[in-house]
């Protein structure tokens, strides 16, 4: 999913990113958007969630003197806290262009600031986020049932087990591997995907898990992927 980027660039909004995007976080772009909410509340994270796009005018903000950058940063350091993945500033409304410390708090906490021109109503930009999150479930909805007819055609094959696993790796564009309940590894799909260290660093966390003897999951970084 990429609805931040896509929101970002649609022409029709002309919305503008003043966030450079070498300084944000990975992903900060390429992630979904949850919903575009609008507020000019000083402190607007206790009607926010996470994953959130917050619109604003600024009409709480104060004018350019003395102490003003401390406010920007308070202000976007609680929205970076509670998770927002990005801002909007509504420009011409009540000030011409956005406000330079908004800006320099944003890049410091790597928050994706954008700028909406006068032209553009906020309800657009939360009309098209909605679009954009129905395609999205759409688009999953539908491969995950092309994927799991897929899969289970390849479980009636004569070596189900095998043509499972090989499809899985396919659907999912990744390695699969299979460790038995000793703890060694079976077979991976594609053949030959997994290196040596990075068997080792799963064949580890493999036999803490059978040791533990649950259904449970655990997530592993490796210098070649992130494991499941």
């Amino acid at each position: 999913p990429d609805s931040r980027r896509r929101l970002i660039e649609e022409a029709e909004l002309g919305l503008r990113l003043l966030t450079p995007e070498d300084e944000l976080p990975r992903q900060a772009l390429t992630s979904t958007v949850a919903w575009v909410h609008s507020s000019d509340l000083i402190d607007p994270t206790p009607f926010l969630s996470e994953g959130q796009v917050l619109l604003t005018t600024g009409t709480h903000f104060p004018p350019d003197r003395a102490g003003v950058d401390e406010f920007y940063q308070r202000y976007v350091s609680r929205l970076h806290e509670r998770g927002l993945a990005g801002l909007g500033f509504g420009t011409d409304v009540l000030r011409e262009g956005t406000p330079e410390g908004l800006v320099l708090a944003c890049r410091g906490l790597g928050l994706p600031l954008f700028e909406v021109p006068y032209r553009t109503p906020f309800i657009a930009v939360a009309r098209l986020a909605a679009d954009i999150s129905a395609e999205d479930s759409h688009a999953r909805e539908t491969w995950a049932l092309r994927a799991q007819r897929a899969i289970s055609l390849a479980a009636i094959r004569p070596d189900g087990l095998s043509a499972t696993l090989a499809e899985l790796s396919s659907q999912l564009g990744c390695w699969v591997a299979l460790f038995d309940a000793g703890g060694s590894l079976d077979r991976v799909f594609p053949d030959g995907a997994l290196p040596d260290a990075t068997i080792d660093a799963v064949r580890g966390d493999v036999a803490r898990l059978l040791r533990g003897g649950q259904r449970s999951s655990v997530t592993v970084t490796s210098e070649s992927s992130a494991l499941l």
